[in-house]
């Protein structure tokens, strides 16, 4: 561990909530066809971890990206690289590591209902209510946080670091 960081979420309590999700997810969407779509970058971890559990659904998997952050401050601008993916007519999981103040996720929502999903649901690493702007809901959760702190690890970054440890640290300096 960094000493930058100090540990919120050990490994195994990530990886132990990934797969209670997992259990659930499957279970909600047995036998059916979803569309999981991976908001980049910090989703991915997250997702390929996820995505890998689901049993009995036929996965299909799309990606998007999405930046509001420049570096720890949030620009409360929401860019999206590219078009969004066509998902008309499909049950969509939206995969995604942190809502913060709810504005990158209401965005991506609104772009993605305009099209007639059959339904549209979110799960999410942490839910981090201390900056939210913009209520949004989750169905699927892993942790929520109420504190204001700065996360990092398991796909969120500080300023692109720290975005690979297999951990939920708090940045510390």
């Amino acid at each position: 561990m960094s000493e930058q960081y100090s540990i919120l979420f050990d490994a195994e309590t990530v990886q132990q909530r990934v797969n209670e999700l997992a259990a659930q997810i499957s279970a909600d969407y047995a036998g059916k066809r979803l569309l999981c779509l991976v908001v980049l970058r910090g989703g991915f971890f997250f997702g390929a971890d996820l995505i890998r559990r689901i049993q009995g659904v036929e996965i299909e998997l799309e990606f998007v990206k999405m930046q509001s952050y420049v570096g720890r401050q949030t620009s409360g601008r929401i860019k999206t690289a590219g078009p969004l993916p066509r998902v008309s007519g499909y049950d969509v999981l939206v995969i995604e590591d942190l809502v913060d103040t709810g504005l990158t996720l209401a965005e991506l929502h609104e772009g993605l209902l305009a099209q007639g999903p059959h339904s549209l649901r979110y799960a999410i690493v942490v839910d981090k209510k201390a900056h939210r702007k913009i209520e949004f809901e989750c169905e699927y959760v892993c942790f929520d946080v109420d504190a204001d702190d700065f996360l990092v690890g398991y796909g969120m970054d500080d300023e692109n670091r720290g975005r690979t440890l297999p951990y939920i640290g708090r940045v510390t300096r």
